[in-house]
């Protein structure tokens, strides 16, 4: 192997080679912060920010039609590969006796099935909507996951903060403030909570409906400002028209906000966190909807030093 070219096993052929040079598009989706310290793991993750840069240069390319099979051998490639990649992981995970090797294994799967959804879809509307949707979901999951959960198997730090604090409304704040500090760097100035006044400040809106036994709906209001820097530092590249969203700019505001519910779930509900069924949907503007009775949720609002973010959480059965 020269200088120039980078390897990592695969399941089914034994080596797979990725020349360096060719690797990368010009978005350059790995960045060196992801590596967490173990070679193989670092490795693997390598090659699969390879992979998601190639599908979005094909979702952004003016030939898409043209690049239909390749499209489809690049995700039969990332179903193959992550899958190995997480069996390597869970193995190292093993051997370490990490703390939080049962949720791991747990998000591990659900992730694997995620990606096996988007190839249903695709096989049914090969689409730039649909793939473009299923790059940002790609990518905003992998660097979220590979900050906040991988980057804590080598030190052997719990995947959740099991500290018990007062309420719901001081639990979001640490979650969301720790989570914004960890991933993205941003300096949280001041937070504050209030009850729900019939309105959640921001430019762009995502609500996630979460069912299990009881239901609660999350509301994030993200400003402008905070809208476009959590993007951009997620893929390297700029939100177009804040009130246009296209569907990889909207499916990666919605999976940062995803993550952000689940950890605020796990500790604010005893249900497992695998019992709960979720439901989506992003608004932009302003947040228009009376489907459900908010009354008695809990506004956070959050000032960062790029831009403003408030969560509303309500349990509404």
């Amino acid at each position: 192997m020269t200088q120039n070219e980078t390897n990592a096993e695969r399941p089914d052929s034994g080596v797979y080679f990725i020349r360096k040079e060719e690797a990368m598009s010009e978005t350059c989706l790995w960045k060196e912060q992801y590596r967490i310290g173990n070679k193989e793991i670092d490795e693997q993750h390598y090659q699969l920010f390879c992979k998601i840069d190639n599908l979005l240069a094909i979702a952004r390319s003016g030939d898409f039609e043209k690049k239909k099979k390749e499209c489809y051998d690049l995700i039969e490639f990332l179903i193959d590969y992550t899958k190995f990649h997480f069996e390597s992981e869970e193995k190292i995970q093993k051997k370490l006796q990490y703390v939080g090797y049962t949720q791991h294994v747990w998000i591990h799967k659900e992730f694997i099935q995620t990606i096996q959804d988007y190839k249903e879809k695709l096989e049914k509307d090969f689409s730039q909507l649909v793939l473009k949707s299923f790059v940002g979901t790609l990518l905003t999951w992998l660097a979220l996951h590979v900050c906040g959960c991988d980057r804590k198997i080598m030190p052997n730090i719990p995947l959740e903060d099991q500290n018990a604090l007062a309420g719901a409304a001081e639990n979001i704040d640490l979650i969301v403030s720790k989570f914004l500090a960890d991933t993205y760097g941003l300096q949280v100035k001041r937070a504050k909570s209030c009850l729900y006044k019939g309105f959640v400040e921001g430019k762009v809106f995502v609500r996630r409906v979460v069912k299990g036994e009881s239901e609660y709906v999350f509301l994030y209001g993200l400003s402008e400002q905070i809208a476009r820097e959590l993007y951009t530092t997620i893929s390297t590249l700029e939100i177009g028209d804040i009130e246009k969203l296209d569907e990889m700019e909207s499916s990666a505001l919605t999976e940062i906000t995803n993550m952000m519910s689940t950890y605020i779930m796990g500790i604010l509900s005893k249900e497992p966190v695998t019992s709960f069924r979720y439901s989506d949907t992003v608004y932009t503007k302003e947040y228009k909807d009376d489907t459900y009775n908010l009354r008695g949720g809990v506004v956070i609002s959050i000032e960062t030093n790029h831009g403003n973010m408030e969560v509303l959480y309500c349990k509404v059965k």
